[in-house]
Order: C-alpha cells, then structure tokens, then sequence
C-alpha cells in the first residue's frame, strides 16, 4: 500500500510537472517574436491630405444604404436611427470630384444617435494611386458627429502594408454637406505612426 502512495504521489507530481512546463511553453499556433527581428524599432509618423466625396445620392452614388428608412432627414436623427450604409468613397487630391484620385475609402457606417446626427463608423482608406502607398491601407474605427461644427476627430486602428502595425488619429473637417441627398464632400487630415 505504501508502494502505491508513493507511485499515486509520484505520478501526481509528474502530472503537475508536466502541467506547469506546458503554460509557459509556445502553443503550437504562436511563436514570440523581438521587436528587432519584425524590424519594429524604426516607428515614423505621416501625415496625410486629401479629400473624400460619400455620395448617396446621383447617377454615380458611391453610398448605398442597406436598410433604407424612409426619407433621409438630418435634421430628424431619430428617424434615421439603425440606418446603416455601405461605402465605397472616391478619395480625392482636391475637393473637386474631378481631381485625381489617390484611393478609395471603403467600408460601412451607421446612424447610432436617437438624438444626434452621429455615426459610427468603419473605414479602409485604401491606397491605389502609384507610389510608395500603392496597396497600403489605414483602417478608422469610431463616433462622427457628421453635423458638428468644425473639426472631428477618430482613432486609427490599423493599417497594412506601408502602415502596418498603424495607430494615430483622423481630423475631419466637412467641406459640403447636402441634408437633402446625404451628399458630402470631407476634408480628412490622417497622422499615423507606423514602422
């Protein structure tokens, strides 16, 4: 009997044992990396201009809502609670839809205020114009109130390519704004640190 305790106690160690060098060992499906070998030393901050036109209404609308509600009215935010849209923005050099086109803002936003015009938003601005940018992408994620008077302000949240490992900010500053269409022309100031 003795015997077995000690057997039974000897494998319960081992259990333990083994148990304890499995937490602090990779899982298979990770592996930890330096700083240094992902060439992550070298963080650089970029600033970046240029204009994009979210265009609802027209032979050339680059907005479509997904679950339209009604008339769209600005002015009546609760009537537009949930309406949610998808985009695929022209982004522009100038304000003018004529000038060159550098990218494409792609990606969705939803009314998310019973009581204000507030959107929240998901963005890829997504680089095509030749060049050093040509394939990257900067993703935002975060609150617009489209009608606030001056500057906005949302987070970045990442980015690929040139910008990978991106974070920063977006200033937004609205040029022209339809409430009849929804047609809008923004003026987007982005500062992103990246490696």
């Amino acid at each position: 009997m003795a015997k077995m305790l000690r057997l039974y106690s000897l494998l319960f160690l081992f259990t333990i044992l083994f148990s304890e060098a499995r937490l602090t060992s990779s899982h298979p499906f990770s592996t930890k990396l330096s700083a240094k070998a992902m060439a992550l030393k070298n963080e650089k901050l970029t600033h970046l201009h240029f204009y994009y036109h979210n265009l609802l209404a027209g032979p050339n609308a680059t907005a479509l809502p997904q679950n339209p509600k009604g008339p769209l009215d600005y002015s009546h935010p609760a009537g537009l609670f949930g309406r949610l849209t998808m985009a695929d923005n022209p982004l522009m050099l100038d304000p003018e839809l004529n000038s060159t086109e550098v990218g494409r803002v792609q990606g969705l936003y939803g009314v998310a205020s019973r009581t204000d015009a507030a959107l929240v938003e998901l963005f890829n601005f997504v680089f095509t114009a030749d060049g050093e940018y040509r394939g990257s992408t900067v993703t935002v994620l975060g609150r617009n109130p489209i009608l606030a008077t001056g500057t906005r302000e949302m987070p970045v949240v990442g980015g690929t390519g040139v910008f990978g490992f991106a974070r920063g900010k977006v200033h937004l500053k609205t040029q022209l704004f339809d409430k009849k269409t929804g047609n809008a022309v923004v003026e987007c100031d982005i500062y992103v640190f990246h490696y």
